[in-house]
């Protein structure tokens, strides 16, 4: 009997460790923001630059938007930019388009566990690895009418798992060249990921779609030495 009160208490042990350890992790799938009939929060992104401009050590600061508030569903923030390329097509008469592809590194992102992703038990975070940036500007007589913006990042999660970020829909909404920074939109900041900038652009964040993969260890040697405790 006791042996056997023993082997229970190891089992149990165990598979509350292994369900610990699920709780912690985000639930595996495709999340749409809700402009493609999803639960995924549309955003609200910044992108600061120093000054001079040089192209590099621009920064991003994106946050989920729920038409009042920043930040209650998602973040990522803080990528760094280390290369721009431009590809300017204008006309002689200033009319056409100016392409830039701002490729960062690094950041952080978070996402809350109340979100279609989680139970509530927990939130998640997690690294980014690299992102890209590609923003049309579409000019006329040489003055900005239009900018539009894809995004496509990746990250790890924390707990293991695989992230996949794409934003196919952002759209230009001000640049500190042009107006007064809007405060609706995440604040601008430094490379220190704390320091505020003065000089950037704004934009609003759409057609979203996150997907996570998380790889559920293969404990069957394990359970098969427990299960063999029982014959």
């Amino acid at each position: 009997m006791k042996k056997n009160a023993i082997v229970l208490l190891t089992a149990t042990m165990v598979l509350g460790s292994s369900l610990s350890a699920l709780a912690d992790q985000p639930i595996n799938g495709l999340y749409n923001s809700t402009d493609l009939g999803g639960l995924t929060l549309l955003g609200h992104g910044t992108n600061s630059r120093p000054v001079p401009d040089t192209g590099v050590d621009n920064v991003f600061n994106s946050r989920s938007w729920n038409g009042a508030t920043l930040g209650t569903q998602w973040r990522f923030e803080c990528g760094v930019s280390y290369a721009q390329q431009v590809v300017d097509n204008r006309s002689v008469s200033g009319t056409g388009t100016l392409i830039f592809t701002t490729l960062y590194i690094g950041g952080t992102f978070w996402l809350s566990g109340s979100g279609p992703w989680g139970t509530g038990a927990n939130d998640f975070v997690g690294t980014i690895g690299r992102t890209t940036r590609i923003t049309t500007l579409q000019y006329v007589n040489w003055a900005p009418v239009q900018a539009r913006e894809n995004i496509d990042s990746s990250g790890v999660f924390d707990a293991g798992c695989l992230l996949t970020f794409a934003i196919a829909n952002g759209t230009g909404a001000g640049d500190t060249d042009l107006m007064p920074f809007d405060p609706n939109y995440p604040a601008m900041i430094d490379t220190d990921c704390s320091s505020p900038r003065v000089s950037g652009s704004w934009g609003n964040l759409s057609q979203i779609s996150f997907m996570i993969d998380c790889t559920v260890p293969n404990d069957a040697s394990s359970w098969g030495s427990l299960k063999s405790l029982y014959r």
